[in-house]
């Protein structure tokens, strides 16, 4: 692996590399513009773009800096490695403190975004895949090509309307780019390479996954069986770690109750006997009284894994836990309208009427979780409907209630047993919102062993930082 040093961050003075490590060094580096801080970095050994064309430059006004972008722009085919952009930075150290930063990214510095790099092959067929949701999405099927550095054989096609939008052919010749610098997209035929030997694309009548009826009421199409089409897709999503994670349900015990048509959906799983569990390939008495346990305890799952599991589209785990919190009860969460849902963090107008949608579409594998007795409540969050009491455990009493957290590094102590995705979900539990991010409004950091620019960045900022055993302490209650 290459590696190009682009800055440096000094270690906190408690970190243990001996006397002055922290305090001098910070206050030295503090002090230095950006420009002499590289050529420290440089001096210590550390590569950096100095030896290359693209080296970094220090200009006073905004014409010289727009003719270094197109300097860089105009050598960037002929770079050892691949660029997306150019970062231009407020040099001085007291510009850069002046300046600050936002939630994402700090103030004194701006990335100027090259055009995608494009590419021509050719459209050698389209695949229709279904979803685990029950969306019908095409796919493009390519002459191997390299765009920007990876070997690019299938490329991204939104739906019918994005392909006849386009005017695609197969047999085309297509420009292909990376959208985002990331994910392969065809954008359009070449027509003045066009033979008359294309052929329109075949657009399915059916579903390509059961062969039934296809809703095209939306311009994303889907089954109208919806999950029931990949049902196996959805049962393997729902007892995923994240989700109820059963242990000892893997993939082909799953397509084999799938196709014995014993589980259509995430709820029969928990109405599965013993006798039907034994009448299948591989499952003896033991194998089979542990997945019926590992089935029974997934019952206690609090209500964020059951939504989760559900596998609501436009949702994951941090939004399911968000409108668990948000709800507390699986009924509030099915009488909630867009405007309720919308109240959420992180929901918008389009959002919420999916979800409004996509939870009366599930009414039924709801009712038969509820059936089968699996907790429909979120743990520590307030119920919405119920009566206000001076006895409740609203959100306004809970220890983190209204505060921004960002966990970084490795947990010890109590909580050392604890992955990050768990950590996330007790900082949610005790009331607080985690993050990923360290800005100005984070109100706590978590810093564990090995913590790094994160912790940097909160003493930078003057955020509080807890030891793993200070926060333990605080949220005790809900470890």
């Amino acid at each position: 692996m290459t590696f190009f040093g682009y800055g440096a961050l000094p270690l906190p003075a408690d970190a243990g590399f001996g006397a002055g490590t922290g305090g001098e060094l910070a206050e030295r580096l503090g002090r230095l513009p950006h420009s002499q801080l590289m050529g420290l970095i440089a001096e210590l050994g550390v590569q950096t773009t100095a030896r290359t064309p693209v080296a970094g430059v220090t200009h006073v006004t905004i014409a010289q800096v727009q003719e270094r972008v197109e300097e860089i722009a105009a050598l960037r085919a002929e770079l050892e490695f691949g660029i997306d952009g150019i970062v231009i930075k407020a040099d001085a150290a007291q510009d850069q403190a002046e300046a600050g930063f936002s939630s994402r990214a700090p103030r004194w510095a701006i990335a100027y975004k090259l055009p995608a790099v494009e590419r021509i092959t050719r459209l050698v067929g389209v695949e229709w895949n279904v979803g685990r949701t029950g969306v019908i999405a095409p796919r493009a099927v390519l002459e191997p090509v390299k765009v920007d550095g990876s070997l690019i054989t299938y490329a991204t096609l939104h739906n019918a309307a994005d392909i006849a939008r386009r005017g695609l052919m197969i047999g085309d010749h297509v420009t292909v780019k990376k959208a985002g610098d990331v994910i392969p997209r065809v954008e359009a035929p070449v027509v003045g390479l066009r033979t008359g030997e294309e052929t329109p694309i075949h657009i399915p009548q059916v579903c390509p996954g059961c062969g039934g009826p296809i809703d095209t009421d939306q311009q994303r199409w889907r089954c109208v069986q919806g999950r029931a089409c990949q049902a196996a897709a959805s049962v393997r999503y729902a007892v995923g770690r994240d989700q109820l994670d059963i242990e000892g349900l893997g993939d082909k015990l799953i397509d084999q109750l799938v196709a014995a048509g014993i589980v259509t959906d995430v709820a029969d799983l928990f109405t599965l006997t013993r006798d039907q569990l034994l009448g299948l390939d591989r499952m003896g008495d033991i194998s089979t009284d542990k997945l019926l346990a590992a089935i029974d305890a997934a019952r206690a799952k609090p209500l964020n894994k059951v939504f989760c599991a559900l596998g609501v589209r436009g949702t994951g785990r941090s939004m399911s836990r968000r409108i668990a919190r948000h709800f507390a009860t699986m009924d509030a969460i099915r009488a909630a309208d867009a405007d309720a849902f919308q109240e959420v963090d992180g929901v918008g107008p389009e959002r919420a009427a999916m979800l409004v949608a996509e939870i009366a579409d599930l009414a039924p594998v709801i009712d038969k979780l509820i059936a089968a007795g699996v907790t429909m409540t979120e743990p520590g969050a307030a119920d919405p409907a119920a009566e206000p009491s001076d006895d409740s455990d609203s959100g306004d009493h809970l220890p983190l209630s209204g505060k921004s957290i960002v966990v970084t590094g490795s947990m010890t102590g109590r909580l050392a047993e604890l992955s990050r995705n768990q950590m996330n979900e007790l900082v949610e539990r005790a009331g607080g919102r985690a993050s990923s991010s360290v800005s100005a409004r984070t109100s706590l950091v978590v810093a564990g062993d090995n913590a790094g620019s994160k912790k940097a960045k909160a003493e930078k900022l003057q955020v509080p930082i807890a030891t793993p055993e200070e926060f333990a302490v605080l949220v005790s209650d809900f470890i």
